[in-house]
C-alpha cells in the first residue's frame, strides 16, 4: 500500500487522502455493504457513496449527528447509498454478516472495551469480509498512564488506547486473518503542527483575557492543553497514528 500525502496541505484535505488510504488498503468496491463505525457526521460514509457507489450504513451514539449526516448526505446528492442510525458499534442490532467491510476512521478509540467492537464487528463481517482502522495508538500500553497522554485523553474523552501489538492479538485471539499493521505517523505531523499553531494562538488569547472570568479561563486552557499534549507525546513516541486491516476467514 502506497501512502502519498503531497498534495495533502489543510486539514480537510488530510481527511479526504485518509478516507482515500483506508478506502485502497480496505479494497472497497461497489457492490461492497460497508458499516462506518462511529461515522460521526457521515463524512466518509458519503465519501464511499460518492467515490466507490457501495451502500454504506453509519452509526454513531449522538442523534444530533445522525440528523447532520443525513443532510449532509442529502445535500452531497449521496442519500441513496447512505443511511445513518443511532446505534453504539459494540452492541448493534444488525444481523451476523451483515456487512462486507466494517470501517473505523478515528472513532474505535471512543470504545472504553475495544474487545467488545472486536468480537462485534467479527459477528457482522460475511466470510471473507475485511475490518480497516485508523485511529490512535499508546505505542505501549503502560504510556496510558503517563501525564501527557491522560491530559490529551481526558480533553478528548477517551478512557484509555490500545497498544498495536495488543490490539494486534485481540484481531488474532477472535479469528481475523490477514492482520497487517501499519504506523503512519509520519503522515499526520502537518495535523500535529496544526494543532500546535492552535495551542499558542489558544494560550495568546488566554493571556489576554480578563481576570474577572477564571472559571472560563480554567475551561479554555484545558481545552488548548488538550490540542498540545497529542503533539507533544507524538514527538516523544508515546502514541503513534496506526492503521489496521484484517480479514474474516
Amino acid at each position: 500500500m502506497v501512502i502519498g500525502m503531497k498534495k495533502v496541505r489543510s486539514f480537510p484535505q488530510s481527511l479526504l487522502r485518509m478516507n482515500e488510504v483506508m478506502m485502497e488498503a480496505a479494497a472497497i468496491k461497489r457492490s461492497d455493504k460497508v458499516l462506518d463505525a462511529g461515522c460521526g457526521v457521515g463524512g466518509s460514509s458519503i465519501f464511499l457513496a460518492s467515490t466507490v457507489g457501495c451502500q454504506v450504513t453509519g452509526i454513531t451514539l449522538s442523534e444530533r449527528q445522525v440528523e447532520q449526516a443525513l443532510a449532509n448526505a442529502k445535500q452531497k446528492g449521496a442519500e441513496k447509498l447512505t443511511d445513518f442510525k443511532v446505534m453504539d458499534y459494540c452492541a448493534t442490532d444488525f444481523p451476523d454478516a451483515s456487512f462486507d467491510v466494517v470501517w473505523g476512521c478515528e472513532s474505535i478509540c471512543y470504545a472504553d472495551d475495544k474487545h467488545k467492537f472486536v468480537l462485534e464487528a467479527y459477528r457482522l463481517l460475511k466470510p471473507g469480509g475485511r475490518l480497516i482502522i485508523a485511529d490512535g495508538f499508546v505505542t505501549v500500553t503502560e504510556y496510558n498512564s503517563r501525564p501527557v497522554i491522560r491530559k490529551w485523553l481526558a480533553g478528548w474523552q477517551v478512557k484509555s488506547l490500545e497498544s498495536p501489538s495488543r490490539f494486534k492479538n485481540l484481531l488474532n485471539l477472535e479469528g481475523f486473518v490477514h492482520v497487517e499493521y501499519r504506523d503512519i505517523s509520519k503522515h499526520v505531523t502537518h495535523s500535529s503542527r496544526r494543532l500546535l499553531k492552535y495551542y499558542f494562538l489558544g494560550k495568546l488569547y488566554l493571556c489576554g483575557k480578563r481576570s474577572a472570568f477564571p472559571k472560563d479561563r480554567q475551561l479554555c486552557k484545558g481545552k488548548y492543553y488538550s490540542m498540545l499534549a497529542p503533539v507533544l507525546g507524538l514527538k516523544m513516541k508515546f502514541w503513534q497514528y496506526g492503521l489496521f486491516v484484517c480479514q474474516k476467514p
